[in-house]
């Protein structure tokens, strides 16, 4: 009876892990991306930044709404749909105020979602430009996962993010002139946060670049194999202690 519990036991721990395996979808990088402050031409008060925080600047008297990445940041599109933004961001007159970036986006296609116009009109294929936003695409805030997380003067200080505006009529948008400073292939969406500092206006604008380093075959995650092998490691154990029993029985 000890026996057909014990090997029933191991069975079902590993039915329950391979199951598990059978059921998560590994999600590999499928573009990686280095991201840099996206600049206009002539730069103005409104540009040269990756984020753009001018409550901060309010808050802490720093004279200065642009943080930078540093040296740059990294913004990795995965197959499964989702998206991830991080690095540290440090602003641009006191590099003792840093931010430790991490956020998650959700490719989203729903039609309420319009694309965010910024930049001067003639840049648009409608006015003879070169800029066509049809070929943009975007991405949800998964407010669950974005939080810029303190640094040196910012030390133990939080922040979790929000997307603006609250009604969804734009995203965050990827694409040739989606940055809304320059032509250049980019990023841009609006934000807002809670925690150590309360406020609705921040901006993120990034230029992006394909990271010539990154390898092109993605690293899995998670690992699957690895699991699936503990699972079978569990039914090996199960079977050769039902051996050792029964010949102790005999």
């Amino acid at each position: 009876m000890n026996i057909t519990k014990f090997v029933t036991s191991g069975l079902v721990l590993g039915s329950i892990v391979l199951g598990a395996v059978g059921q998560a979808q590994a999600a590999n990088i499928i573009k990686s991306w280095k991201a840099d402050e996206a600049h206009s031409n002539p730069d103005t008060i409104w540009s040269g930044h990756s984020f753009w925080l001018p409550e901060l600047a309010k808050a802490d008297e720093l004279g200065s709404w642009r943080f930078l990445f540093d040296p740059n940041g990294t913004f990795n599109e995965y197959d499964d749909g989702t998206a991830n933004l991080l690095g540290t961001i440090v602003n641009e007159l006191d590099d003792t105020k840093k931010w430790e970036v991490d956020i998650w986006f959700d490719r989203t296609t729903e039609p309420t979602v319009k694309p965010k116009k910024e930049l001067p009109k003639f840049n648009y294929v409608e006015n003879g430009g070169t800029i066509d936003t049809s070929d943009w695409y975007y991405y949800n805030m998964d407010e669950s996962r974005a939080t810029l997380t303190g640094i040196d003067s910012y030390d133990g200080k939080e922040l979790n993010l929000y997307q603006m505006p609250r009604d969804g009529k734009h995203a965050f948008q990827v694409g040739l002139g989606a940055n809304g400073k320059n032509t250049n292939f980019g990023m841009s969406g609006w934000l807002g946060a809670t925690g150590s500092y309360n406020f609705d206006k921040g901006d993120i604008n990034v230029d992006l670049t394909l990271d010539p380093n990154h390898p092109s075959n993605s690293t899995p995650v998670p690992e699957p194999m690895t699991m699936g092998l503990f699972s079978l490691g569990l039914l090996g154990l199960s079977v050769t202690s039902l051996k050792r029993k029964s010949k102790e029985l005999l």
